[in-house]
């Protein structure tokens, strides 16, 4: 390779790198299906943090700081960006999850399991090497155990 190849190849893998990490410090939020009530705790009280946990404009280090909450303060958590919660009260931004304990307790919503799915749904839906395979222990097991069709996206929960 002469020098000018190297270089371009160079600038080339910069280029790369910088598009996956701005794309990486781009998280969209979840946003959760009801809102849940947090408790801040355990926040240091020495320096730099004196009790306090910063409130971001967005879910990283590198956003600007809008505020911040105090041990004991209770937050209204809307959605998760990774480790961060995405709070609306008493102010609104993004907070560190490590400092934050979910108080309210969030109930599954049982009306719709009351439907087993069939073994037909389940074969079908499985991983297509599962279904090659029928291995008799899969399907014992699905005969025997009552399934029920559970909307993830609906029950996840911070």
């Amino acid at each position: 390779m002469n020098r000018y190849s190297t270089g371009l190849f160079c600038r080339v893998v910069l280029m790369v790198i910088a598009v996956i990490s701005m794309t990486a410090m781009q998280t969209v939020a979840v946003e959760l299906n009801v809102a849940r009530q947090g408790e801040v705790k355990n926040v240091p009280l020495q320096a730099p943090y004196n009790g306090c946990l910063i409130v971001r404009e967005g879910p990283g280090m590198d956003y600007p700081v809008k505020g911040h909450v105090v041990n004991g303060d209770t937050v209204t958590i809307e959605a998760t960006s990774g480790s961060w919660y995405k709070i609306t009260a008493p102010l609104s931004g993004y907070i560190w999850s490590s400092y934050v304990t979910i108080t309210d307790s969030q109930t599954i919503e049982t009306s719709n399991m009351t439907t087993p799915l069939d073994l037909e749904t389940i074969v079908n839906n499985s991983d297509p090497w599962t279904r090659a395979q029928k291995l008799p222990e899969r399907q014992q097991l699905l005969e025997n155990n009552k399934v029920f069709e559970i909307n993830i996206e609906q029950e996840i929960a911070p």
